[in-house]
């Protein structure tokens, strides 16, 4: 072959191989990436993101609640009929009076102007009395020819003006609206809080149910591939003569439930295998390698610690004092209620269309408007928002007494894997020293099969015992850190010093 050929086919498989290593270690998740995974990409969180984000734009929404309105309104009106001013009557008994005093009206000392020398003359009475008349008849006929039914505004007409309100004192109530938009911020942040605690749990369960299920797997594969070699001890033994043909039976009998048992193990990894993936929020045919390992601690902090993290900082109780932070916003509104509220406002008229000439230009004034009596209802709501009070602080006090058995609870069931993975090291131990004697002894023909597939599932069932400590251990703690309010501790337990990682022997 070409030696040119025979490098090129080299290079080929070496990069195929490269290729294939490079997606293989792609595929390799440790805890901390997983919880970043999580953390971008599962719903429950972004959903917890988006109800703050809701919130948040709530707030903004109160703020403006400072600030005046200004609204440009238009109308166009079409009445069945126009609005006129019918003055006739006044009129007629204008008229009537001036009539009567120009026919009857006696007047004297009426002064008059003389241009001739730029002086005033008091004219005598019967001068004076036919000048007033003369005036008085003259009047009373324009006054009887005048229009006094006049219209003021047209039927049709249409109108576009700017107007403005702006609340200046309302009680408190716009500051307290603000506030519990704040409150109500908190809150669904600490809702996000207990979402990733929960979810952190979840994602422990399904991670190093992985890890677990991966590593009984091993150890069934183990168990199988001991029970081939046993079956192929059988065989050559019972070819030898030195073994019962019962005995290879019950060694292929027992190599066969071996096969089934890490059949079903390399099963349960691929069934929570897809718990992981919707907790990662990622394809159902996307393959994980979880490379992080089941672990314990050498050393916990004391009950009390835990107990007073939880009192500060448990996602649940911060959302009970801002809940009772609400109440008592809400009871200050209430006693608000009993102060008035006032407000400046304002109209521009901009265009207008036939519209009534004795309409303003533009107005500005204030308003206030005060509930004097209620028939005691604000008294009422006050009362009601004390015992809502009343309430908050019991279930307060509840969560807290259940929480601090949680915890007692929790911090028992970690010292008891603890105690229960040291039993299950001599256990192991023992379990296999045992193994190997037994082997012994039955190549010796001092134990039959059924001896030696019961020692080797003692040695897989211990190891498989001692996983699923370390398991719970693993679930425990991170129940634990959740219910204390600091589930990204998790990451300070599973490395360091005070750490001990588990693996398959």
């Amino acid at each position: 072959m070409d030696k040119k050929v025979v490098i090129g086919l080299i290079l080929f498989i070496w990069l195929g191989i490269s290729a294939a290593q490079a997606q293989s270690d792609s595929n390799l998740l440790t805890f901390e990436e997983a919880y970043r995974m999580m953390q971008t990409g599962n719903p429950a969180l972004q959903k917890a993101h988006k109800e703050i984000e809701q919130k948040t734009y709530e707030k903004q929404q109160k703020q403006s609640l400072y600030m005046p309105r200004v609204l440009l309104n238009a109308e166009v009106v079409s009445m069945s009929d126009p609005l006129h001013l019918d003055l006739t009557p006044v009129g007629e008994a204008i008229s009537g009076l001036y009539e009567a005093l120009g026919n009857y009206g006696v007047f004297s000392d009426v002064p008059y102007y003389v241009e001739a020398t730029g002086q005033y003359i008091t004219l005598d009475q019967a001068t004076s009395t036919d000048q007033v008349r003369t005036i008085m008849l003259e009047t009373a006929e324009k006054l009887k020819g005048a229009e006094w039914d006049e219209v003021i505004q047209k039927k049709n007409f249409a109108a576009v003006s700017a107007n403005f309100t702006w609340p200046v004192f309302a009680g408190g109530k716009i500051a307290a609206a603000n506030k519990a938009a704040k409150v109500e911020i908190n809150i669904s942040e600490e809702g996000l809080r207990k979402t990733e605690g929960e979810l952190l749990t979840e994602l422990v369960t399904r991670y190093y149910g992985l890890v677990l299920a991966k590593q009984v797997s091993d150890v069934m594969k183990q168990k199988y591939e001991a029970m081939q070699k046993h079956y192929s001890d059988a065989c050559k033994m019972h070819d030898e003569g030195i073994i019962a043909r019962v005995e290879l039976l019950s060694a292929s009998v027992s190599l066969s439930e071996a096969e089934r048992e890490y059949k079903n193990a390399e099963r349960m990894v691929a069934t929570v295998h897809s718990g992981l993936t919707a907790t990662l929020a990622v394809e159902n045919d996307s393959c994980f390698v979880p490379v992080s390992n089941l672990f314990i601690n050498k050393t916990l902090p004391g009950i009390d610690y835990w107990k007073m993290q939880t009192k500060n900082v448990n996602p649940i109780l911060k959302q009970i004092d801002y809940k009772k932070e609400l109440v008592d916003i809400k009871t200050k509104v209430s006693k608000g209620n009993y102060l008035p509220s006032i407000a400046l406002m304002g109209t521009y008229n901009l265009a207008d269309y036939e519209l009534s000439p004795y309409m303003p230009k533009w107005l500005v004034g204030a308003g206030m408007k005060w509930t004097l009596f209620d028939g005691q209802e604000r008294g009422k709501e006050i009362k009601a928002n004390k015992t809502q009070g009343s309430q908050v602080m019991y279930a307060q006090q509840k969560v807290q007494n259940d929480l601090n058995a949680y915890i007692v609870k929790l911090h028992n069931e970690l010292n008891n894997r603890l105690f229960e993975i040291t039993e299950l090291e001599t256990t192991l131990e023992l379990a296999e020293e045992y193994c190997k004697s037994t082997e012994k002894a039955f190549k010796e023909g001092l134990k039959n099969s059924t001896a030696v597939a019961e020692a080797l599932s003692k040695v897989t069932q211990v190891k498989a015992l001692r996983l699923k400590a370390f398991y719970e251990y693993d679930i425990t703690l991170s129940m634990l850190l959740q219910i204390s309010g600091e589930p990204e501790k998790f990451m300070e337990y599973c490395s360091g010093q005070n750490t001990i990682i588990e693996s398959v022997k």
